[in-house]
């Protein structure tokens, strides 16, 4: 991502999770019933939601740290959508508690993401950004999803196409688990998560316009 090397000097940046599911060495969760199933199979992780109303995410924990700078990215083949407006994609900042999460995800039929930060339950949200804006996305095709956290602010992408830039403020960081999210009628399937920690620092002074203009 160009916004790494134009805005920041980056000291190190250490792959700390690199998952291709092999095998199931990271303890992934895996299920197999009737309203929904996970499983590591052929080198990939199949998820798929079948239940009327109810979201799913599966997640692993990592050895990220509280106001840890870091790249977050996944591959994600959409495999069956009777729901086109369903979301998929990530979870993250957590605990095992999982009263509150963030999540980026895109709905099945590629025109909508979402970037939230809410209590489970759906209960409450206390940040909620949705960009109807998107460029025409395959959804035949694979889609990547990137999230990158510099020193104040997170960035997203989709097929490194940049969606949103938000101050880290508005996001929970009560812990170190990751995920995928998968909401009701839809089959997915990936073969590729990886994180890395970023030791960065800004080049110079940069005005948070500066950071948001940023492509």
């Amino acid at each position: 991502m160009e916004i790494i090397t134009d805005l920041f000097e980056v000291e190190s940046c250490r792959a700390v999770l690199t998952e291709t599911f092999i095998n199931n060495k990271r303890k992934w969760e895996e299920i197999d019933i009737e309203s929904e199933k996970a499983i590591i199979k052929d080198g990939y992780y199949w998820m798929s939601n079948t239940s009327r109303n109810r979201w799913n995410f599966y997640k692993t924990k990592t050895s990220l740290r509280k106001g840890q700078d870091f790249i977050i990215e996944t591959i994600i083949e959409l495999e069956k959508k009777e729901d086109v407006y369903g979301h998929f994609g990530l979870v993250w900042g957590f605990d095992e508690d999982r009263k509150y999460l963030n999540r980026f995800t895109l709905s099945a039929d590629g025109k909508r993401a979402l970037i939230m930060h809410y209590e489970k339950d759906h209960h409450r949200i206390f940040h909620r950004f949705q960009n109807r804006k998107l460029p025409k996305f395959n959804m035949k095709k694979s889609v990547r999803f990137t999230i990158i956290k510099l020193e104040d602010y997170f960035y997203f992408f989709i097929n490194k196409q940049k969606i949103y830039v938000a101050h880290a403020s508005a996001f929970c960081a009560n812990g170190s688990f990751i995920g995928y999210y998968i909401e009701p009628q839809l089959s997915m399937k990936s073969n590729f998560f990886e994180v890395k920690k970023v030791k960065a620092h800004s080049k110079e002074v940069i005005t948070s316009m500066q950071l948001l203009m940023v492509s």
